[in-house]
């Protein structure tokens, strides 16, 4: 989908005018159908009908209720990296997208072979999808991909090694893994699809063990103030770190102070870019032009030459972006990366409920 489609699809979900209005009430009924069909399965699962099946580590969800940029990656990476500090060697368990589809790709992407692909052999990183790609190349993360996450997991515990549990990404839905702790982050209000943002009605909180809010957060605060216990909930915002560009010596990170005044051309293939110009702006550089392509698009030498005739000197992307702009011949320090990182309050009370529930799972296998 477009940028410009995810916007239409926005306007129709918020009832922006006439005409979205119309396209809305057409929606609403479907939702009603939606709404049976996942309390259904919710159902089977909740009867043990289905089960989800565990791995021989323990497993932390990060998901969320909506579809769209919640923060579910940026939260995974903090997390894995902040248990990391903790002493806990942590792989993130992945679907990925347009990545790991390839028969004979190994299951996991290991960040020192990610670092050098960037630079030697970028085609065979994004085999893995951009996401996956963005997590180990430019944070050190070992990163599990694969549509059946379980047959991953189980391949990879049995890897020599220290590792001690995975997080999984994007996995509140993904109830055919067990997992041992559900992180549920919430950003938007709305209807079930295809009427609004919601893949489930708002009542599979239940589900959650900790809730995370990353956007709406007074709307949020007062409902869930009434319903869950305060040690449950913690709040959070993305927020930009720093410049990342590639130079002659490699990828290096700069104050983002270095944006400040700077004229750039914006890139971005994500689904709602807004937020990524918002920080730009926040950061004081001056949006010259915006390009905008399909979320997950695959960049083209076709697309790198319109980008690079454009007469702006420095050209700022975003991370998974600039993991697939990065093969391409940029004039040196032309091309930036806008580095983002998930801020939480009470940090270390989140990271004391997850690391409790690792070593309740850990001990129960």
């Amino acid at each position: 989908m477009t940028s410009a489609a995810a916007r239409r699809v926005v306007h129709v979900w918020e009832r922006r005018g006439v005409t979205a209005r119309v396209l809305w009430s057409l929606l609403w009924p479907w939702s009603l159908v939606y709404r049976l069909l996942m309390g259904l399965r919710n159902l089977l699962y909740r009867v043990r009908v289905l089960r989800g099946r565990k791995l021989p580590l323990p497993v932390v969800s990060v998901g969320s209720l909506t579809v769209g940029g919640a923060g579910k990656t940026p939260t995974a990476l903090w997390l894995a990296r902040a248990l990391g500090r903790r002493g806990l060697e942590t792989t993130i368990l992945t679907r990925g997208y347009g990545g790991a589809g390839t028969p004979g790709l190994a299951p996991l992407i290991d960040p020192e072979d990610a670092r050098r692909w960037l630079d030697e052999n970028p085609g065979r990183l994004l085999l893995y999808g951009d996401e996956p790609a963005m997590m180990s190349a430019l944070y050190g993360q070992s990163v599990g991909v694969g549509t059946d996450r379980h047959r991953v997991g189980l391949e990879l515990s049995r890897e020599p090694g220290g590792m001690n549990l995975f997080v999984l990404d994007d996995g509140f839905q993904h109830r055919r893994l067990h997992r041992d702790l559900d992180v549920v982050l919430l950003d938007r209000e709305g209807f079930l699809l295809p009427a609004g943002p919601f893949r489930e009605p708002v009542r599979a909180l239940r589900r959650a063990d900790v809730v995370l809010v990353t956007g709406a957060h007074e709307h949020w605060r007062r409902w869930l103030e009434r319903r869950f216990d305060r040690s449950r909930v913690f709040f959070g915002n993305r927020a930009p770190r720093a410049v990342l560009v590639r130079t002659d010596q490699g990828h290096q990170e700069l104050t983002l102070g270095a944006l400040a005044g700077t004229p750039v051309l914006a890139v971005a293939a994500i689904a709602d870019p807004a937020p990524f110009y918002a920080m730009l702006r926040e950061c004081e550089a001056t949006i010259v032009e915006t390009m905008e392509y399909p979320d997950h698009h695959a960049y083209s030498e076709k697309d790198w030459r319109d980008i690079n005739r454009r007469p702006v000197e420095k050209i700022i992307t975003t991370e998974k972006d600039y993991v697939k702009l990065a093969r391409f011949p940029f004039s040196t320090g032309r091309l930036l990366a806008l580095r983002m990182e998930m801020t939480v309050d009470r940090p270390e009370e989140l990271l004391d409920c997850v690391v409790a529930a690792v070593r309740h799972g850990a001990s129960s296998e």
